[in-house]
């Protein structure tokens, strides 16, 4: 069988370009498939070239016509394309043009998608790819009502899988030394948070948390990993996004505790792994619901006991007290409590966190997600 993939893909720092990665490789690792990413060639040659097993071909252009499309769709002479979609990852030009070019069976995986008409210039477009779309994946049942009651689709078109994450690379026992150098940790108790750093994740509540914890725990930091996503200005909504990293930095001065907050900036892969199996406890304090999230699965399957707002997209794979503590939104006193709980109680953090590393292998590996996709093809191509 023979995919192209249509998504935004590295050098590009975006969530979904990761997860593209990652999944097109596990899908090429069966010999019965045939992969190919069609993306945007973000600074680097057009033209197509081998990575990992999947054929990439760098020329997706925000302006891409209709017969652009086609002819990349013709050159590659797929069974099936399936597309990577969010709000604004690709501009209503490239959804058009492809709801028109694609002749081929169209699979969607909808990571976001709108919730009112406050962006209503991309959802006529968004609708579009919809209705073309023979099957919708969707990572939570949030998504899936978005889908049902604002935009209308057909629930039976629509399948649930879990983002995936890379058990094998993300583990307990990752080589700590190196992560802990470049950041000079020490041997300080980390409480982590890691991710894309953008307005709505909860981290100003973090630093008002931290701020009553750090007096109380003078043996540990707080490590704020991550940088801004590639092309934040691209839609013009989030102006400020690009300076929010620096804003972050002003409120911990602001509270007095910069002195006892790590921001690490943009983190290489190569240190990530070590970067969570350095964590004592790890944070996610969202602030608008997620649908499902990356940086959550990496530290479930590095073993991290984890605190989470208590949203659906996070509660559909944490359970309370099992892997972790959830907490309500934007309540700073409340999160330092759950903080200072797991970081007096080593013995039940470790617990948490032997249970985090079950429930990846269980239901979360790469392998059980590749294998569920290629079901799904199956399915469509039929």
């Amino acid at each position: 069988m023979r995919i192209l993939w249509i998504t935004s893909f590295p050098p590009r720092r975006c969530g979904i370009g990761d997860y593209s990665a990652d999944l097109t490789t596990h899908l090429a690792r069966d010999a019965r498939v045939a992969v190919r990413v069609l993306t945007y060639a973000d600074g680097l040659a057009p033209g197509v070239a081998r990575w990992d097993g999947v054929e990439i071909s760098r020329n997706l252009d925000a302006r891409a016509s209709p017969h652009r499309i086609a002819r990349e769709i013709e050159a590659f002479g797929p069974d099936l394309v399936h597309l990577q979609s969010s709000c604004f990852l690709h501009r209503p030009s490239v959804n058009r043009a492809l709801r028109r070019a694609c002749d081929v069976p169209l699979v969607t995986t909808v990571h976001d998608t709108p919730r009112s008409w406050r962006v209503f210039y991309t959802i006529p477009s968004l609708r579009g790819i919809y209705r073309k779309s023979h099957r919708l994946i969707v990572h939570s049942s949030a998504v899936t009502r978005v889908l049902q009651d604002f935009h209308g689709v057909d629930g039976q078109k629509i399948a649930r899988m879990p983002h995936g994450v890379d058990t094998s690379v993300y583990r307990p026992d990752a080589d700590t030394s190196e992560a802990r150098r470049k950041y000079g940790l020490g041997e300080a108790r980390v409480v982590l948070f890691f991710g894309f750093l953008r307005p709505g994740k909860g981290l100003e509540t973090l630093l008002r948390a931290w701020a009553h914890v750090a007096p109380k725990a003078s043996d540990a930091v707080l490590v704020v990993a991550g940088g801004s996503p590639t092309q934040v200005r691209r839609y013009g909504l989030i102006g400020q996004e690009a300076e929010y990293p620096e804003t972050l930095r002003k409120m911990a001065a602001d509270l007095d505790v910069l002195d006892r907050v790590c921001f690490t900036d943009y983190v290489p892969d190569s240190l990530v792994p070590g970067l969570l199996a350095s964590a004592e406890v790890a944070v996610l304090p969202y602030g608008g619901s997620p649908s499902q999230s990356g940086p959550l699965h990496k530290l479930l399957s590095a073993g991290r006991p984890i605190i989470a707002t208590a949203f659906p997209g996070f509660q559909e794979v944490l359970t309370q007290g099992s892997e972790a503590l959830l907490v309500p939104a934007g309540d700073a006193g409340l999160l330092a409590e759950a903080i200072q709980r797991l970081l007096r109680d080593p013995a039940t953090a470790r617990e948490m966190g032997k249970r985090a590393r079950q429930t990846a292998e269980q239901r979360l590996d790469w392998s059980i997600v590749a294998r569920q996709t290629l079901d799904l093809y199956e399915g469509v191509h039929k």
